[in-house]
């Protein structure tokens, strides 16, 4: 019961922090000739994109925070369904991993296998995951 409250308010704080990104995102989009359907990610490559943005970009911030936002509902996702009898627990990361270490693992996944580049965003995040902290059988 405690864990689903849990994960309710981890959920809720998420959602709240993606809207206020995407928000924020699209007022500065307006007059930047681009908008939040811009943000679909239809391929890791695009996910990529924004999670490898420079420090010096004008929307570094919003972009990181958008990255962190995906990555932390995926492995969340993960977390949850892994719970399962019929779902196997796909990523073993130290329990002291943070999300900026995730997503440098993904980043530096992707910019060595750029041939991953046209899969799904889900997809590549646990290929490179699971390539870095793969769970023993």
């Amino acid at each position: 019961m405690r864990n689903t409250r849990l994960i309710k308010s981890i959920g809720t704080v998420l959602l709240g922090s993606y809207l206020l990104a995407a928000l924020t995102l699209n007022a500065r989009a307006a007059d930047q000739g681009y908008s939040l359907e811009d943000l679909q990610l239809p391929t890791a490559q695009e996910l990529l994109d924004i999670c490898a943005i420079e420090p010096s970009h004008d929307h570094y911030e919003v972009a990181r925070a958008f990255c962190y936002g995906f990555f932390e509902g995926a492995v969340r996702y993960d977390e949850a369904i892994a719970r399962s009898e019929r779902y196997k627990k796909i990523v073993c990361d130290p329990p002291d991993v943070t999300r900026e270490q995730a997503v440098n693992v993904y980043i530096e996944y992707m910019e060595a296998n750029p041939q991953y580049g046209q899969d799904a965003p889900v997809d590549a995040i646990f290929r490179a995951l699971m390539n870095k902290w793969p769970c023993e059988e």
